[in-house]
């Protein structure tokens, strides 16, 4: 992590979640950082188009539709707490 914004966009995003760590977070209850996105850092306003990004410790993955993404061509995380992405792939 280089800093701290309330809002930011990426280009030629990367979504990671550890399996493992969500699972142990489910057993456990316990609460830890284990998915991310890592991407290049952009001014771009959030598209009409661009569709909800969701991540749930209940099922695996990012997801976007009901489908998992591992990469999307940008992603928007907005200070509400809403994430959006344009061109997610599995």
């Amino acid at each position: 992590m280089v800093g701290h914004r309330e809002a930011i966009a990426l280009v030629g995003v990367i979504l990671r979640a550890s399996e493992a760590a969500r699972l142990r977070c489910l057993r456990t209850g316990a609460r830890d950082v284990h998915a991310w996105a890592a991407g290049t850092v952009a001014d771009l306003p959030r598209p009409e188009g661009a569709r909800r990004l969701l991540y749930r410790i209940e099922e695996p993955g990012f997801r976007v539709e009901g489908a998992v993404v591992t990469r999307a061509a940008a992603a928007w995380f907005e200070a509400d707490g809403s994430a959006w992405c344009e061109g997610g792939e599995g």
